[in-house]
């Protein structure tokens, strides 16, 4: 009895693969999946590997490249595959990826096709985009567009041309301010300031500036709305405090540069809002 039992598990399918081990890594179960893209991952051991893609097409993929971490699995590490697939050839919205080994469905994962409305392959595209505070609070990651993958990779990634966030009101004596700030390219991040000047006495100038930082200098400049040509260093000192440094101011000396001679250092602190999570207090 013994005997037959060995011998029905040994010629029976779920007996013939029960020692089948492998991982579809990618793509992950709701996964977005765009571009040419790598669906990849291990096998133990098999004769043929393939990916049936929404129980239709089958693609057969190479198999036995090198996996050190698979030793502990498989007993050897020559277990990898992967076979591109150009997305755009598939319809938008979800897809089925199953990994199967020597007819044996392995694996199966639902992912999300996320085609370009290009056509099956863009060679005249070219594109950068720059992600804020990532991968971490104070950095900023570059991605550039690769026309042979059909996508971004990341090109960079650096400290943020702006550390803190400069929108908002902003104070010191005799200002009132308003600072704020775009990314206008992927190298280089544009600040207008607009400010009203009073003294005691009631004297009032009237700021509008802007500029472009670029990560090495942050100089910004008298836009056509400001009453004197001015120019000045921004610096940022933390979330809550910036320095401008007038470098120069005219041509009206006596009239439009009272509060911004050349020389001239102004510390402006940030203004509290309701929205301004640092000026946010927890009751204990």
């Amino acid at each position: 009895m013994r005997f037959l039992l060995l011998v029905a598990l040994i010629f029976s399918p779920s007996g013939l693969y029960a020692s089948t081990k492998g991982n579809l890594e990618n793509p992950q179960p709701d996964d977005y999946a765009s571009g040419i893209y790598l669906i990849s991952g291990w096998v133990c051991d098999a004769e043929r590997v393939e990916i049936l893609l929404d129980g239709a097409q089958y693609l057969e993929a190479p198999y036995g490249s090198e996996r050190m971490d698979t030793v502990s699995q498989c007993g050897d590490s020559d277990n990898g595959f992967g076979v591109l697939v150009n997305m755009a050839n598939l319809g938008a919205g979800e897809h089925e990826a199953s990994l199967i080994a020597d007819g044996q469905v392995i694996d199966t994962h639902i992912f999300i096709a996320t085609p370009l409305s290009t056509g099956e392959f863009a060679d005249d595209l070219s594109g950068c985009a720059v992600i804020e505070d990532f991968p971490a609070d104070k950095k900023e990651t570059r991605l550039e567009w690769i026309t042979s993958m059909q996508g971004f990779q990341i090109s960079s990634e650096t400290d943020a041309i702006l550390p803190y966030k400069l929108n908002g009101a902003w104070e010191a004596d005799y200002w009132e301010a308003y600072l704020w700030a775009y990314r206008s390219s992927c190298e280089a991040v544009s600040v207008f300031m607009r400010a009203n000047l009073t003294d005691a006495s009631g004297a009032k100038e009237y700021v509008k500036m802007a500029g472009e930082v670029d990560g090495t200098s942050f100089m910004i400049g008298s836009t056509p709305q400001d009453v004197a040509v001015r120019e000045a260093e921004l610096s940022i000192s933390s979330s809550q405090q910036i320095k401008l440094v007038f470098t120069a101011c005219g041509p009206d000396v006596d009239k439009n540069c009272n509060f911004t001679p050349a020389g001239g250092t102004v510390i402006l602190t940030k203004v509290p809002t309701v929205m301004d999570p640092d000026s946010m207090l927890v009751e204990q």
